[in-house]
């Protein structure tokens, strides 16, 4: 049995949480003892990850809410984490031995798990959004070249899209190492919990547009309630968006909402651990990000049938693929109202968008995407 190491920041309710999530509970038991291990714990897919494997955290977050004493330890705790000579940090919280350790998320993971000093380990970076689009994991290094200094440690380099890998060699480099890996989707899971009921009234009239991600900038959600703003002001108000997640933005969006009198037509729904229901009920789906990487929620958006409707970002064409199942415009404020005048104005035909997705949908198959991640940690 390979005993094996997936560390990550946290497990917040994002996209790339949610894959690994799905990873450790489709991967075989009888290969693989499998260690999940966070900076803090107390996050959102906590108990999904602990009831499949090995589950630790450096940090409690129990003794932030505690105050005085420990909450001091606490954040003492974190500088020191982000502040020290990452080989310490390794040798310091990974003191058991692993035959494969995994940096799931750029940026700090990727750091630490380059820093093993385990010279048996056979190491894993793990990279989910564009690093030329999306450049908050440069923040954990001191330059280009360390960071490319850090990627060279590792024995196998995952993009979750190819657009990504694309992204990353015009940055980084290209060798033999790098290799697109698709995303895991339970898509039985999905089909089965989007039938549950929902406790929110469902809009009688107009369209009902729905997306899912963290309220965090690089989302684009601000920009998108500027368009709405637009539509509004030009007439268009037979439509309602609903909004899943929570995030940093959370207070400037509902300002923005309250502010401009949006607060019949979007809805912010905050974070579900079983968003599909709403989902389900929506005739669409919208995605505004700046950047993405092979976005999880659009995937399963085409499990459900629902078409996908979004700027260009990375994975949106590959994930599409001259399906019929959506549309890709260009990655401006502009080009986004456009498309969303032509979904609320009724200009699109979603009934053939809609069947175009469901065929889509039936593409993406849990087993076989795990069969391809074990054959990545067996050939190790």
């Amino acid at each position: 049995m390979r005993r094996v190491l997936f560390f990550l920041e946290s497990l917040a309710g994002g996209g790339a949480e949610k894959v690994l999530t799905d990873i450790v509970g489709g991967l075989d038991k009888s290969k693989y003892d499998i260690t999940v291990c966070t900076v803090t714990d107390g996050d959102v897919y906590q108990k999904k990850i602990s009831a499949n494997c090995h589950y630790k955290s450096m940090l409690k977050i129990s003794n932030y809410h505690a105050g005085g004493i420990r909450k001091i330890f606490f954040w003492v705790g974190i500088k020191m984490i982000y502040t020290l000579p990452p080989r310490l940090i390794h040798k310091y919280f990974f003191r058991e031995k692993y035959d494969i350790e995994v940096a799931f998320i750029e940026g700090f993971a990727t750091k630490i798990i380059a820093s093993s000093p385990d010279t048996s380990s056979k190491k894993i970076a793990w990279v989910h959004t564009d690093p030329l689009k999306n450049v908050y994991a440069d923040k954990s290094f001191h330059s280009l070249s360390e960071q490319i200094q850090v990627y060279h440690a590792f024995d196998q380099i995952l993009f979750v899209s190819d657009s990504i890998k694309t992204a990353f060699e015009n940055k980084f480099f290209s060798d033999s190492r790098l290799k697109v890996q698709y995303n895991p989707i339970d898509e039985k899971t999905i089909l089965q919990l989007s039938r549950e009921s929902i406790n929110i009234v469902h809009p009688e009239h107009g369209l009902l547009i729905g997306t899912i991600g963290r309220l965090e900038p690089a989302k684009g959600y601000l920009r998108l309630l500027k368009c709405v703003k637009e539509l509004t002001d030009q007439g268009y108000s037979a439509f309602t968006i609903w909004i899943l997640g929570k995030g940093s933005q959370q207070q400037i969006l509902e300002q923005y909402i309250h502010d401009n009198h949006l607060n019949d037509i979007v809805k912010l729904l905050g974070y579900h651990s079983n968003p599909y229901k709403y989902l389900h009920l929506c005739d669409a789906f919208i995605c505004s990000s700046y950047a993405e990487g092979f976005s999880t929620a659009a995937t399963e958006s085409l499990i459900l049938g629902k078409p996908v409707f979004t700027v260009d970002c990375a994975g949106m064409r590959e994930l599409l693929n001259d399906s019929g199942a959506g549309e890709v415009v260009p990655n401006t404020d502009k080009d986004l109202y456009s498309l969303l005048e032509s979904l609320v104005s009724g200009q699109i035909n979603l009934a053939s968008y809609s069947k175009a997705a469901e065929k889509r949908g039936r593409d993406f198959s849990m087993e076989k995407r795990i069969q391809e991640i074990d054959h990545v940690l067996s050939s190790l």
